[in-house]
């Protein structure tokens, strides 16, 4: 807050420019027969070509592309598969105990498979 006699001087010196500035005015016009006056440069009016003028288009409403998604494949578990040998033939000359012990080999083999397949089966549909 401004003090009372700091406030005093700041009138006494307003008073003063005001007087001042008022002589100056006076004496001025009085010697020179002249005029002045205080002004703000501001463009004219000035005429030219109007705006350009922006018409909106009509909205248009157009559907979006349908979006599809591919469904995963199916997952299939299976067991391995297994082939069986390719079947040997054999001449008539052929001795009867070789064919019945690949026969006996053979059926372990199917045996083999067969178990393998059936106990792999209970155990998928659990």
């Amino acid at each position: 807050m401004i003090a009372a006699h700091q406030h005093r001087t700041i009138l006494k010196l307003a008073a003063a420019g005001a007087i001042a500035v008022g002589a100056l005015c006076a004496a001025a016009t009085a010697s020179a027969g002249t005029s002045w006056s205080i002004g703000v440069n501001v463009p004219g009016v000035v005429v030219s070509q109007p705006a350009p003028v922006y018409y909106e288009p009509a909205p248009v409403y157009s559907r979006p592309a349908p979006i599809y998604y591919q469904p995963a494949p199916p997952v299939r578990y299976q067991p391995p598969t297994y082939y069986a040998p390719a079947p040997v033939y054999y001449d008539r000359e052929s001795r009867w105990e070789e064919r019945r012990a690949e026969r006996r080999e053979w059926r372990r083999r199917e045996w083999a498979r067969e178990h393998y397949r059936r106990h792999h089966e209970d155990r998928d549909d659990d």
